[in-house]
Parts: structure tokens; C-alpha cells; sequence
């Protein structure tokens, strides 16, 4: 293993949506540091397989992999139906997937864009987290107890010029994610909603000449928090989840008179 594992999840099952990249990736290594079973889901087949293989030989077992949809209800219901096979319960949904505008696009004023590409990123963004979160709901309630981490973005507390529909879907996962934490409160279900800042992922592919920046956070960051939330004790959540590079800045040197 390459890092010293606590066990603090040790019997937990844990689902990752995006899991083979970014965020979720490092999520999936964080997580089965804590000996938490893992199935990692994502849209990309050789890179789940790639992932779950690597994850087998450094971290060691229980992992799987599913190639899935999140905009797929057929696909979500088989998720949570592969966790409670697998494990035998969902006891943590870590939803990662995410794009930052359609294949293709690059980045646009909103009098620019198609509906299509509108459609795009809502149906990954708002509509994935909603099939996803649903989708291991009924789960969760049988036990009487689980916990949901959504991932949002500082592009859903501001928005942000040629980002105006990622945005839009970012506020509506804050939203969503603070309403169904009031309404499954009463079965045991915490929901958290994590809002990064600019970390260094290959969601910056899609976005053109704009580059991370120089001082972005490593998505393993992300995961550290994500693993520290998924070892909350139970009857403890935080609110307003909003990680972001630290930039200290620089003393300007006085000059010496005389």
C-alpha cells in the first residue's frame, strides 16, 4: 500500500461517480486507504478497468468497477443494484461526475449557445446528481443511515463570465443537495455539498486557451477532505464545504533609510 491505512471505514461501501478521473479518482484512492469496499463508476470502460486494476495492486481489495451513465436512469438503478450486491449496502455516495461544457465546445457567451449544448451540461450536472442521489436513496433508507457527498463548485456560489450554464447546473446541485439533506434528516442520511475551487483536473481540457492555474490544488486535496467527511462521526455534518488554493501573500520589503 502506498500510504498508512487507519481502517477508520473498514466494512463501509462506498459508491464513486467519476470515478476514473480527477477528483473521483483520487477519491477512489483515499477512500479504500481507509479499507472502505469501493465500486468505482464511471462512462469510461478502459479507464474504470485501469482504475480498479490499480487500485487492486496498491491498495488491495474489495473494489469493483461499473461503466456507467449518470444521465441514465436504467444506469443509476443498476449502480445502487451492483453496490448492495457487491456489499451487501451503500453506506456513501461520493458524486464526482461532472463536465464543464459539451464535447467539443469551446468556451462561449450564453447568446452563443445551442440548446444542445445548454442540455449537455445540465443532463451530466444537475440531472446526473439527481438519478445518482436517487438512485441509492431507497438503500440508504432501508439502512437507516447513509451519507451523500456532492460535488458543486465555486461556480455555484458566483458566477463566472463563458461558464453561465455550468454555473447554473452548480447553483442547482447546492440546492438540491441542501433540500434533500431537510428530507432525509429523520432516516439517519446526512448529504454534504463540496464546493472546489480551481484544482488541477482534466476539466480543464474543455475549457480552451484557459489553463489551471499555476497554484491549483492537486484533486488528491479534494480527496482528503472527502475521506475526513466520510469519517465524520454520525452525528456530526458541516455546512458550506468550500476548498480553495491558498496564496500567502508576499511582505513587500521596506526599504532602509539613511
Amino acid at each position: 500500500m502506498t500510504e498508512t491505512t487507519t481502517g477508520r471505514l473498514a466494512g463501509r461501501a462506498v459508491v464513486v461517480t467519476g470515478g476514473a478521473s480527477g477528483i473521483g479518482r483520487a477519491c477512489c484512492f483515499a477512500l479504500r486507504r481507509e479499507d472502505a469496499g469501493v465500486l468505482v463508476v464511471d462512462l469510461d470502460r478502459e479507464r474504470v478497468d485501469g482504475v480498479v486494476a490499480e487500485l487492486a495492486r496498491e491498495e488491495g481489495g474489495p473494489v469493483d468497477g461499473l461503466c456507467c451513465d449518470v444521465r441514465s436512469e436504467e444506469d443509476m438503478a443498476a449502480m445502487a443494484a451492483a453496490a448492495v450486491e457487491h456489499h451487501g449496502r451503500i453506506d456513501i455516495l461520493v458524486h464526482c461526475a461532472g463536465i464543464l461544457r459539451a464535447p467539443g465546445s469551446p468556451p462561449k457567451l450564453l447568446h452563443q449557445m445551442s440548446l444542445a449544448e445548454y442540455q449537455a451540461v445540465i443532463d451530466v450536472n444537475l440531472k446526473g446528481t439527481f438519478l445518482a442521489n436517487r438512485a441509492v436513496l431507497p438503500q440508504m433508507m432501508r439502512q437507516g443511515d447513509g451519507q451523500i457527498i456532492n460535488f458543486s463548485s465555486t461556480s455555484g456560489l458566483k458566477g463566472r463570465p463563458f461558464d453561465s450554464v455550468y454555473c447554473a447546473s452548480k447553483f442547482g446541485v447546492v440546492g438540491l443537495s441542501e433540500a434533500l439533506a431537510e428530507e432525509v434528516r429523520a432516516s439517519g442520511i446526512r448529504v454534504h455539498v463540496v464546493m472546489p475551487d480551481a484544482v488541477a483536473t482534466p476539466i480543464w481540457d474543455q475549457n480552451g486557451p484557459v489553463r489551471a492555474p499555476e497554484n491549483a490544488l492537486p484533486p488528491e486535496r479534494v480527496a482528503e477532505l472527502v475521506s475526513w467527511l466520510a469519517c465524520l462521526p454520525g452525528d456530526t455534518v458541516l455546512d458550506h464545504l468550500v476548498i480553495r488554493p491558498f496564496a500567502a501573500r508576499r511582505r513587500k520589503k521596506r526599504k532602509r533609510r539613511g
